[in-house]
């Protein structure tokens, strides 16, 4: 399969991952970057939020990544988080609280949020004043994690940013994910994550102007990731599910194997040597409460036999596995085992 095959495998590419991802962890990588686009009633529902100013925002997002989720939760679900769905998110969660000046602007790396492939990092900005009239962000980001997932491995790794309002004390709130995928099997590593982070050029996005300079300088950060309790999984069965055939222009079958269901994500593999497949983005995780969550990135890279895609796909919202009845690719439900069935 050539590259133009590979980048069609599963649908929905986002070309800007694609185009980034050989930086991202500093060697060169093999492989598709998908990111979900936010449906537009989820978009609408945080313009909204923003609208209401800044106060309302405090309340909503407290001070840590536990409460961004919390409110995140009810963004995409219209539910609360039940106490089992909190203590996994604060199960899953670090404090950081690294902060570093340039001027008038502090940077912080507030908590983090770790799943086996991936995390995910609040980042505040205050010190200069900021309007919930604009978006903000850096003009540069460098991200480094040792051991490297993808050392000796061919793969594909890379990062986000993206900017989510401002809180009480006009802080501009950024939240960064991280994931990769590689050529090998999956193994967890329990060892901690070292973490190196570069940003550069505090910007603001106005609706209709240019970028403009808010704070010229690099702010950078050295932190350790604990990953020595790595998310709960369970194992699915093998399932057939129906994609489109890009070549043939016509929905074939794919049998999905090895599928992992785990807090914050989900993974399986598929034979792609029979041609160009698309996976439709509606990949869901179904809560007992009729509620569903979407997954917001991932990635495909091929095993070295070179016809098997490994995949990793994660949840907008880290989930308790407890409270999952079920998994819907495009229109087939996996139903996952419950609790001492």
């Amino acid at each position: 399969m050539n590259q133009k095959h590979l980048l069609n495998a599963l649908g929905n590419v986002d070309e800007t991952y694609i185009e980034n991802a050989a930086s991202t962890i500093g060697k060169s990588t093999s492989g598709i970057r998908l990111r979900r686009r936010l449906p537009a009633a989820l978009i609408a529902a945080m313009l909204a939020m923003l609208l209401m100013g800044a106060g309302v925002v405090a309340v909503i997002y407290g001070d840590s990544i536990q409460s961004w989720f919390g409110h995140y939760f009810g963004l995409v679900t219209g539910q609360e988080m039940s106490e089992g769905q909190s203590a996994l998110i604060d199960h899953l969660s670090q404090d950081i609280s690294q902060s570093q000046t340039v001027g008038e602007t502090i940077v912080t790396v507030d908590s983090v949020t770790v799943g086996d492939d991936s995390f995910y990092l609040l980042l505040r900005v205050k010190g200069t004043e900021l309007s919930n009239r604009h978006s903000y962000s850096f003009d540069g980001v460098t991200l480094e994690v040792s051991p490297d997932p993808m050392e000796d491995v061919d793969g594909i790794g890379s990062h986000g940013i993206q900017y989510h309002g401002l809180d009480g004390d006009g802080a501009a709130l950024l939240l960064m994910d991280y994931s990769y995928a590689t050529q090998e099997e999956f193994e967890i590593d329990p060892s901690p994550l070292e973490v190196h982070l570069i940003l550069e050029d505090f910007m603001r996005s106005p609706q209709t102007d240019k970028r403009k300079m808010v704070t010229e300088g690099i702010w950078e950060f050295n932190f350790t990731i604990d990953r020595s309790q790595p998310p709960a999984s369970i194992s699915l069965p093998d399932t057939e599910v129906m994609a489109m055939n890009l070549e043939l222009r016509e929905e074939v079958p794919v049998l999905l194997t090895n599928i992992e269901l785990t807090n914050t994500g989900i993974r399986f593999q598929y034979d792609y040597s029979e041609g160009t497949i698309s996976l439709e983005s509606h990949l869901d995780i179904l809560l007992k409460t009729g509620a569903s969550i979407n997954y917001s990135d991932g990635a495909g890279t091929p095993l070295g036999d070179g016809t098997t895609l490994n995949c990793s796909y994660h949840w907008m919202i880290p989930v308790n596995l407890d409270e999952v009845e079920a998994v819907k690719v495009g229109e087939t439900i996996i139903p996952v085992p419950q609790p001492n069935s």
